[in-house]
């Protein structure tokens, strides 16, 4: 299998847009640190398909390890658990119905 074989969470693009916007940085700028396209950047911040080897540039361009933007973290507003259909604002997880 290859590393494009498996996605990321859906919680690794919404992280990396959060983080990038609260530094300041816009598309362009996170992109170059990374050596990527703006384009890829923009992709992965919308949940497309991203290899690894674009995760681990996208995190050490935010300082930070891929793990920071792959976690799971239970959510405060909801808990991880919304009510069953639901959408919870905190962090856009969906209740199972």
């Amino acid at each position: 299998m290859t590393a494009r074989q498996h996605s990321a969470p859906p919680v690794f693009g919404r992280r990396v847009r959060a983080e990038r916007e609260s530094r300041g940085l816009t598309l362009r700028a996170l992109a170059d640190a990374c050596g990527v396209n703006a384009t890829t950047v923009l992709r992965a911040e919308q949940g497309h398909d991203v290899a690894l080897g674009i995760a681990t540039a996208l995190a050490a361009g935010l300082g930070l390890p891929l793990s920071a933007l792959l976690a799971e973290l239970e959510c405060a507003r909801c808990g991880g658990m919304p009510p069953a259909g639901f959408i919870c604002a905190g962090c856009g997880r969906g209740g199972a119905p």
